[in-house]
This record gives C-alpha cells, sequence and structure tokens, in this order.
C-alpha cells in the first residue's frame, strides 16, 4: 500500500489504473449502457470507457489512499459522468440536425478546469464567435421561420402545440420545423466559411 503525502511514480500510477481497468471494466461499461441505453453501440461505449479511463490517470494521486472499493465507486462517477456528457452532446446533435457541428462539441466538451488561463480564455473566445455564428445565421431566417425554431427548441413546444399557434397542420409542423433547421445550418456553413 502506499503511504500518506507519497508521490506516484509511473509505475504506481500504472499500476492503479490497470487493476482499476481489470476489475472494472465490465461495471463501468454497464453504467454507461444504463445510462445512455441504445444511443450508444458496443464500441461507442468503449470509447468512452477509454475516455473515462484517460481522465482518471489525471487524478491518479486521489486514488492512491483509497481501497479497491472506493477507487471503483469514482470511477462509476466518472464513467457516469463521462455518458451525461455523451447524452448531451447527443441530444444537442440530434436537435441542430447536425453532424457537421460534433467537432465543435467535442473541443467544448474537454473540462475547464483541466485547461490553462490562455486555453480558457481561447475557449471561451471560439464559443463567442460560435454563438456570434449561429445568431447570425438564424437572423437570416424568415421571422416566422425563426420563431417556429425557437419555439420548438428553445420552449419545447409540441408538434400539435406549434400547429395550433403557427396555423399549421401538426402533420405537417416537422416537415416546416426541418426545412427552417436546414436553413439555419445551410446559414450557419456560410457563416464558417465567410
Amino acid at each position: 500500500m502506499f503511504h500518506k503525502g507519497e508521490i506516484l511514480d509511473d509505475d504506481q500510477a500504472r499500476e492503479i489504473i490497470e487493476e482499476l481497468y481489470q476489475k472494472g471494466h465490465n461495471l463501468a461499461d454497464h453504467v454507461i449502457e444504463q445510462i445512455l441505453g441504445n444511443q450508444v453501440d458496443r464500441a461507442g461505449r468503449e470509447d468512452l470507457i477509454q475516455e473515462g479511463f484517460l481522465r482518471m490517470i489525471v487524478h491518479v494521486e486521489a486514488l492512491k489512499d483509497r481501497s479497491l472499493g472506493e477507487r471503483l465507486s469514482y470511477m462509476c462517477t466518472a464513467m457516469r459522468n463521462i455518458a451525461i456528457d455523451e447524452g448531451r452532446r447527443l441530444t444537442r446533435q440530434r436537435l441542430l440536425g447536425v453532424e457537421e457541428l460534433s467537432e465543435i462539441q467535442e473541443y467544448a466538451r474537454v473540462s475547464s478546469a483541466e485547461l490553462t488561463p490562455e486555453e480558457q480564455y481561447l475557449r471561451k473566445e471560439e464559443a463567442q464567435a460560435q454563438n456570434g455564428r449561429l445568431r447570425a445565421a438564424l437572423s437570416r431566417l424568415a421571422p416566422r421561420e425563426q420563431a417556429l425554431l425557437e419555439e420548438k427548441y428553445v420552449h419545447g413546444l409540441s408538434d400539435r402545440e406549434l400547429g395550433r399557434l403557427f396555423g399549421i397542420k401538426s402533420r405537417c409542423v416537422s416537415v416546416y420545423v426541418a426545412r427552417a433547421r436546414k436553413k439555419a445550418v445551410f446559414y450557419y456553413a456560410q457563416e464558417l466559411e465567410g
């Protein structure tokens, strides 16, 4: 066992992570599967597990004085957080209806606690620029399209509610929303280029 205050060398850190990986891999997979269900396939879950273990390597010092049970609990919490982040990313992606933004979202997923102040500043600037481009793209839509997307994605109205609000047959609402969303994505792409 490790002594209090002892700094881990690479072999000790590797030993902790390897033990967790061997004894907790199936548990990590189960935690992720319980949260994400069928949103992510087996290969996707494995990628998330790898990401979780990579994040835990950064914090391996916090695990040195803990029992195996406490380490497994810590790992489950890390995997739960990874799965929740992935679920949010997938939801945003689905709501926007685009796959192209996944790279931007992946970039934004890194915890700000792991970044230097300079990196945090640069990320904040990039996020503001992205928001500006998105606002510019949305402003190019017709007022009715803007309102339709806002009511759907900001206020969460159902197709039936949108139909009543905008005087559209409820079975046609999804077509109008998809068209407005497609235009917004097109304009956003133009903003990125220009």
